[in-house]
């Protein structure tokens, strides 16, 4: 999963540019995930419904109809979201304090003057007055969105996960170059709990080993474990 941020201020054309963005990206036939951040109270499922009878009491509550299936979770900050997903791309509009602090590359939307106090030195383009190219975006995004990093700083790169990030903005680095970009995700409890390559190298290898001589298990490309405790 590679991520990558979209923010600016207000009507600076932050959804226009995403949807741009999906309708050619999906050309593509990449899985794409999308992930707002609203400083207003979202009124999705109202007062006396059903689905507000059960979020109110659930930690996560489904409501499913004929066309389509939402969940809805209590408040979660932008790395226990990242943890539910299972996208090749996902694209977060919002949340810029959270941005910054997980060293996520973005693109930053101005209106006239507005929103030149966001650029900092993870920014990988800067789109003034929605004047832009979207194959100038999409190459950009294909080439430096990254995989979360969540600051785990074991240098095997050379960098921190900062210094990282700004050398990968300015095409100095390739973000395959990080060393969990092909390795293990170990998420516990809703954390994302980031591994060295060594230790990574380790735990994989010995679930492989210990799941090989198991039927049906050939070459896993993805494995979920998940330890159940007793109510």
């Amino acid at each position: 999963m590679r991520v990558i941020g979209v923010i600016g201020p207000k009507k600076s054309g932050k959804t226009t540019l995403i949807c741009d963005i999906l309708k050619e990206i999906n050309k593509n036939n990449i899985n794409i995930a999308i992930i707002k951040h609203s400083y207003h109270d979202v009124n999705i499922d109202k007062e006396g419904t059903d689905s507000y009878k059960f979020k109110k009491y659930a930690n996560t509550s489904i409501l499913s109809d004929g066309n389509r299936t939402t969940f809805f979770y209590n408040k979660m900050d932008l790395s226990e979201i990242l943890s539910k997903l299972d996208s090749d791309l996902v694209i977060i509009e919002g949340f810029k304090e959270q941005l910054r602090k997980l060293n996520i590359p973005k693109i930053v939307m101005i209106n006239e003057e507005e929103g030149n106090e966001l650029i900092d030195s993870h920014t990988l383009m800067v789109i003034k007055n929605m004047e832009y190219n979207i194959d100038d975006v999409v190459k950009n995004i294909l080439e430096k969105s990254i995989v979360p990093t969540y600051n785990l700083n074991c240098g095997h790169c050379g960098y921190n996960c900062k210094e990282f990030v700004e050398r990968v903005v300015k095409g100095d680095l390739s973000w395959d170059q990080c060393v969990i970009s092909e390795g293990l995700e170990v998420i516990v409890n809703g954390k994302t709990i980031p591994l060295n390559p060594f230790v990574s190298n380790i735990v994989k290898n010995t679930i492989i080993g210990l799941l090989s001589s198991l039927k049906g298990v050939d070459n896993p490309e993805s494995l979920t474990i998940k330890i159940n405790k007793t109510l």
